[in-house]
């Protein structure tokens, strides 16, 4: 690998309500690239849970990518499975992607919700640190972006919800 020491050096690991990992420079003190949510569920029923949650929450489900079944066939086992969510919500991006000064951002369109199985049994729901991206772009594009992962979150909280209570 040509880059073992940066990449050592992203691992950083919080624990947030349902198990958060974030993966990023504990000694540097920077900020998570992806978040991470582990829980203790079986993979199928959190996958079919999260999906329905996206619908019911107006989400637009772009694509929805089975990359454990795609890795098997090549011969890579992932435990548990692996699926990538694409999701967009037109009502956020369509005011960005309206104007030439913010349609850089379809560049990070449509975002993305992976949800996949670990060896140890638990299941992860992971995602881009949006919160830190949004930051570093236009107070618009900001503003849109924090609102868009507010309700992700909020989205990913209910199918958790619902999780726990069966």
């Amino acid at each position: 690998m040509k880059y073992p020491a940066l990449i050592a050096s992203l691992l950083f690991v919080t624990t947030i309500t349902a198990t958060t990992v974030a993966h990023a420079a504990e000694t540097e003190g920077r900020e998570a690239i992806v978040v991470e949510k582990i829980i203790q569920k079986d993979y199928q029923t959190t996958v079919d849970t999260l999906r329905q949650q996206l619908k019911e929450d107006g989400w637009r489900l772009m694509a929805e990518i089975d990359l454990g079944t795609r890795l098997s066939r090549k011969g890579v086992e992932v435990p548990g499975g692996l699926v990538v969510f694409k999701l967009t919500s037109g009502k956020n991006a369509m005011p960005l992607l309206a104007k030439d000064e913010t349609r850089y951002v379809s560049a990070m369109m449509p975002c993305g919700l992976s949800v996949y199985g670990k060896s140890d049994g638990s299941v992860v729901i992971s995602r881009m640190n949006f919160e830190m991206m949004g930051r570093m772009m236009a107070p618009e594009v900001a503003a849109v972006m924090e609102k868009s992962i507010r309700q992700l979150e909020e989205t990913i909280a209910a199918a958790l919800a619902k999780l726990d209570a069966e």
